[in-house]
């Protein structure tokens, strides 16, 4: 009776959870359904003619949330798709910064993880530890070294200034090295013993038993890169070359407030695809990573 109790419980808990983490997304999607003037009406302090019969103080009205819109339209998409495809091309920048960093991170972190791992050379550890110390620094404060380096390498101020430092971020090297260590060392040191090369051993050997962590990487990378914005506002210049992550913020407010769940919910989707396409892989690649 205590076990099918706890058990019970346990599952109420996941649930509410659950619920609650889906919440704000439900919002964010149904009221993407709802009319420009409805959402200006519902979530700004302007004063309309269909707000004004509502509690009023001043020049102030209450905010009135709802899941669900009082006429489902599709006039914010329709904005967005074919009359006015501005915001489409920040998405574009979006994809431009995200593709690179993402191939990037899983060619270079699971050639260096492997040189940690594998090779044998002097004060490796101790070169090994300042690297992972990088990724305890908080972002906001490393946007300074890599400001400076970027300027002085000259390309600060483009796409370059955000995915390089992307690229060689030491997650990735952490996250497969741990996943490294459970690996079974009497297989590699047979290739070795056949002749086989460094390159070949990792591309034939080491490579195939990574593909769960590495899947789990791109899910991780993907999600990090595809919601940056102190990056964006510090490197880029031209306003127009801005993510859709930073182009949101400039949208919600006076006539656009309408649009603002409809380009919410476009956001969500590529984020959406790369998880449902990798969520069995980083429950796997992350699970069950060693820590020896």
């Amino acid at each position: 009776m205590n076990r099918r109790w706890l058990y019970q419980a346990r599952l109420w808990s996941v649930a509410t959870a659950a619920v609650l983490c889906l919440l704000p997304v439900a919002f964010i999607i149904l009221n993407s359904f709802m009319s420009n003037m409805e959402a200006q009406s519902r979530y700004t302090s302007q004063i309309t003619v269909y707000n004004s019969q509502g509690p009023v103080d001043g020049t102030m009205h209450y905010m009135e949330p709802t899941l669900l819109p009082d006429l489902l339209t599709f006039s914010s998409y329709r904005q967005i798709l074919m009359q006015d495809p501005t915001h489409l091309r920040f998405l574009w920048n979006s994809i431009i910064l995200a593709v690179p960093i993402v191939v990037g991170t899983l060619i270079v972190s699971p050639l260096a993880a492997y040189g940690f791992e594998r090779l044998r050379w002097k004060s490796k550890e101790k070169v090994f530890l300042s690297y992972i110390i990088t990724m305890l620094l908080p972002m906001q404060f490393l946007l300074v070294p890599h400001f400076i380096i970027a300027s002085f390498l000259g390309f600060g101020g483009n796409y370059l200034a955000i995915i390089l430092p992307a690229v060689f971020a030491p997650f990735g090297v952490f996250l497969i090295r741990q996943q490294m260590k459970g690996f079974d060392k009497s297989t590699i040191e047979a290739a070795s013993i056949d002749g086989a090369s460094e390159l070949r051993i990792f591309y034939s050997v080491v490579l195939p038993g990574l593909k769960p962590t590495m899947t789990a990487l791109m899910v991780l990378t993907f999600a990090e890169v595809w919601n940056l914005v102190d990056q964006a506002v510090v490197f880029i210049r031209d306003e127009r070359q801005m993510p859709m992550s930073v182009h949101l913020s400039t949208t919600i407010g006076g006539d656009m407030i309408g649009l603002v769940f409809a380009v919410s919910t476009i956001l969500m989707i590529p984020a959406l695809i790369v998880f449902l396409y990798g969520q069995d892989s980083l429950a796997e690649g992350v699970g069950y990573m060693s820590f020896r």
